[in-house]
């Protein structure tokens, strides 16, 4: 199974172009200005087209040398970018280099090429999309994030505080 590639608030501000220690404050408020940006024809729900779109800019950006594929110092350079002088945990949503290149790099070549990085978007969409209309709502789109938050152990407060114990 693919993983996600960088974590949602890193996907949310190369998304909406705003700095992560800023989103960091209110992740909900992230989220949902994430998905007002990439709802781009403003419908109220992401489409696949722009769900795709969103993650080609993300890769773009990533590609540091536009070479159409990320090395792992793309990829080290992407996550530093996002998170200054924090080091990748090792959670799937949080992965070093070396780990996204693992999950991500399906012909072995050493390296995630836009079609990879694609691939690992779509399926990325495609488990958001829980009504499976083809395109994210803002509650999938929320939901989706949330539980993302939730699996890495954090609140919706702060990607750093720990979830409470049930």
């Amino acid at each position: 199974m693919m993983r996600t590639k960088l974590t949602s608030l890193g996907f949310a501000a190369l998304c909406i172009g705003m700095p992560l220690a800023a989103l960091a404050q209110n992740p909900e408020a992230a989220e949902a200005e994430a998905f007002k940006k990439m709802d781009t024809n403003g419908d109220g729900k992401i489409s696949a087209d722009e769900h795709a779109a969103a993650a080609k800019k993300m890769f773009d950006l990533a590609d540091a040398n536009h070479d159409g594929k990320l090395s792992p110092e793309e990829l080290s350079a992407a996550h530093e970018k996002m998170h200054p002088g924090k080091k990748a945990t090792g959670h799937p949503d949080e992965q070093t280099a070396a780990e996204k290149l693992k999950a991500m790099d399906t012909n072995g070549d050493g390296a995630i090429s836009a079609d990879e990085w694609a691939a690992g978007s779509k399926a990325r969409f495609d488990k958001l999309d829980t009504d499976h209309d083809g395109s994210l709502n803002k509650t999938e789109w929320m939901a989706g994030h949330k539980a993302m938050m939730e699996k890495k152990g954090t609140t919706g407060t702060t990607p750093t505080t720990p979830a409470p114990k049930k």
